[in-house]
Parts: structure tokens; C-alpha cells; sequence
């Protein structure tokens, strides 16, 4: 049974030593600033320890849905036995997923994807020039790899580019070009471009991936009890918390087994197909 969680009105800073929010607090500091208010002037407000504060208001005020979480197999023997093994009260580890969970999904929801940089756009347009594999034959280059580049304005003409030699040089003028301007700003720094930040929905790996960098350097240095039989998996722990709190639906994570029952680490596969990204919520 999950011990509630008192209610203080108007007392932001209590829960920052609220017994319950033990583990909360450990980690709230780590996970970066909530931004709480934009200025006209693009500045902006932010307070990190106001998180607990602002994850029990939403909790106490039914703002976070509870009624969905797995709690036949958070309060299961597998799971219990796991979480005595390492010395942690059950109460306090349920809240501290449950705000990682909160956290996630506040960020899932209000993210804005940043735009490469002009420089990152430019090497990977010189990474795609490289495949050429350009060879110096009589007055030009040649290359057995076909490729076209096409530069359209406002609906009007296209022009394409398809021989090897026109493209080895342009390669080779944007790449000298980079050399020089290395350290640019106008370069250098996220270029918005026209379509600016786009609202972005992200991913259920997104939810999963940002779920386990919350949670893991929490459970990573746990130190397992003598003498108490339980899984003492860690990444196991992580992956379990992943269905139980319904991050995903994916039951795979709390099984961890294939279909000839063998460990398969489905957390591990996930993570490995995760391509990160530059984004921003407020």
C-alpha cells in the first residue's frame, strides 16, 4: 500500500524535505530547470527546486492520472522482493517514478525540435559529396556513383546538377569555406531557417529514453543486500518501472523475455535505436 502524500497549502518549500519525496528531491536537481515564465524580451524564469512543489500540487489535485499505473505488478513479489533488496521503501520509490514520469511527459508534450546548424548542414551535405569517390581522369573528375543536386526558388526553374566534377567542386569549395569560418556564429549556431521551431510530438522511444536517463543514475549505484533472493537487475528494475508506469505499452519491458523464453534486455534494443536530437520545451 502507497502511504498518501500530505497536503501543505501554500507551502512550496515543504516538500523539498517531505519524507515521501526522499528520492524526488535526489534527483529533481539533476533533471535541469522547468521554465515557469517567458519574458517579451525571449528571457525567461525558472526555478528547479520548485519541482516537487509543482509535481505534488498536480498529484494532490488529480492532475496526474494514478488509475492507469500497473499497481498489481508494481505491489508483486518480483517487484518488492527487488526494490528490499537494494534497501528502498516502496512508497518512496513509487513517487519518485511516478514524478520521472511527470517529467517525461511534460517535456514529451510542450518540445520544439531545434534546427541543425548551418554548419552541421553543411558537413553533412560534404559527407554525401564524399560518396562520390571521385577520380582525377584526363581533364575531369569521375565517379562510378551516380548523384543529382537540385536548387529550386519560389516554384521556379530547377536546376540539376548530376556530373561528378561540378559536384566534387562545390564539395571542395563549401569544405574550404569551412575551414576558414570554423568558429563562425552565423554558423555555428542553430539556424531556425523558415519553418523556425516546429512542435514536435515525440515518440514513445523518446519517452522511454529520457525515462531511463532520469531514473538510472538513481539505481545504478544501489548496493544489493546479502542474504535476500530477488532479481537484483538493475537495468531490469528500470525496464520493469517502463510498463508498470505505462511509459510504454510494450510488455516485452516487464518480462524481458522473447517467445522461446529467453532474456532478450528489451530495454537495451530500445535505447540502441533511440537517435537523439536537439529539443527545447518551456
Amino acid at each position: 500500500m502507497i502511504k498518501q502524500l500530505p497536503k501543505h497549502e501554500d507551502e512550496w518549500a515543504y516538500y523539498e524535505s517531505e519524507p515521501l519525496f526522499e528520492y524526488v528531491t535526489r534527483i529533481s536537481d539533476m533533471m535541469g530547470e522547468i521554465v515557469t515564465d517567458i519574458n517579451p524580451d525571449g528571457s525567461y524564469e525558472s526555478t528547479p527546486h520548485l519541482q516537487p512543489f509543482r509535481f505534488a500540487s498536480d498529484y494532490l489535485n488529480g492532475k496526474i492520472d494514478t488509475q492507469s499505473i500497473r499497481m498489481d505488478l508494481y505491489e508483486s513479489p518480483d517487484i518488492q522482493d527487488t526494490l528490499r533488496a537494494f534497501g528502498l521503501d516502496s512508497s518512496k520509490f513509487w513517487y519518485l517514478c511516478l514524478f520521472i514520469k511527470w517529467r517525461v511527459d511534460y517535456e514529451c508534450k510542450t518540445a520544439f525540435v531545434f534546427s541543425t546548424s548551418t554548419k552541421e548542414k553543411l558537413h553533412n551535405l560534404i559527407s554525401e559529396f564524399e560518396k562520390l569517390s571521385p577520380e582525377f581522369q584526363g581533364r575531369k573528375f569521375v565517379s562510378k556513383v551516380p548523384a543529382t543536386l537540385t536548387f529550386k526558388v519560389n516554384g521556379g526553374k530547377t536546376i540539376t546538377i548530376d556530373d561528378a566534377n561540378t559536384l566534387t567542386f562545390i564539395g571542395a569549395a563549401i569544405e574550404s569555406f569551412l575551414e576558414q569560418q570554423d568558429t563562425d556564429d552565423l554558423i555555428t549556431s542553430n539556424s531556425y531557417g523558415i519553418s523556425e521551431l516546429e512542435k514536435v510530438d515525440l515518440s514513445v522511444r523518446t519517452n522511454i529514453y529520457l525515462f531511463n536517463e532520469y531514473l538510472s543514475p538513481f539505481v545504478k549505484p544501489l548496493e544489493a543486500i546479502k542474504g535476500i533472493y530477488a532479481s537484483k537487475d538493475k537495468s531490469l528494475l528500470i525496464s520493469r518501472m517502463i510498463y508498470v508506469f505505462r511509459v510504454s505499452e510494450d510488455k516485452k519491458l516487464y518480462t524481458d523475455l522473447n517467445e522461446k523464453g529467453n532474456k532478450q534486455n528489451q530495454l537495451k534494443g530500445y535505447l540502441s535505436r533511440y537517435k537523439p536530437f536537439k529539443f527545447w520545451h518551456y
